[in-house]
């Protein structure tokens, strides 16, 4: 599940198969100055999964930036309130085409809960309330209804609409978010 921050910034972590994500058909695009055109061969960023997504996304016709550790930020300064419902769905759209053409097996999964784990600790170290982690055998379970990361499950989620964003963005470099295909 993403963890929005304000309406400034939407930080997606790419969560493979989850249901909630899928990518179809890519196109090699750019919108953004910092990411010059490319194939589907060339990668943007550590992960081939967001790197699909950000060009789904772009291609969808928005401006969003691809971060070097695949996330996606997304500005609402060229997302307008008004379009937000339907970036969502746009996104939503690409994570269900991404998550199809790049199947989280069971090593991915158990190095997910892995990462998510160590993100966990991470945010209590950082002062940040978390909720206790499932048993791995409830995360691969839920992996497909209902995912569950560190991220979403604590109090960086709570307070991430009113965070500002350096505290955002610092807490993401402390402890950033996982993303499959760049897990190993």
């Amino acid at each position: 599940m993403p963890v929005t921050h304000r309406s400034t910034t939407v930080r997606l972590a790419v969560l493979g198969a989850v249901a909630l994500f899928s990518l179809g058909a890519l196109s090699a695009c750019s919108g953004d100055p910092g990411h010059p055109e490319s194939t589907a061969e060339t990668p943007l960023s550590q992960s081939p999964v967001a790197d699909a997504l950000y060009r789904c996304i772009t291609a969808s016709g928005w401006e969003v930036t691809l971060t070097d550790d695949g996330g996606i930020d997304a500005s609402s300064n060229t997302i307008p309130a008004e379009q937000y419902d339907r970036y969502l769905a746009d996104t939503w759209a690409c994570n269900r085409t991404v998550s199809a053409r790049f199947p989280v097996d069971d090593r991915q999964k158990r190095l997910l809960y892995d990462a998510e784990l160590r993100e966990r600790d991470c945010l209590a170290a950082q002062g940040y309330a978390v909720a206790d982690a499932p048993s791995l055998q409830a995360f691969l379970d839920g992996y497909e209804s209902a995912p569950w990361s560190a991220m979403a499950s604590s109090g960086v989620a709570d307070r991430s609409e009113t965070m500002s964003d350096a505290e955002w963005q610092t807490i993401n470099q402390a402890c950033p978010q996982p993303v499959p295909g760049a897990l190993h």
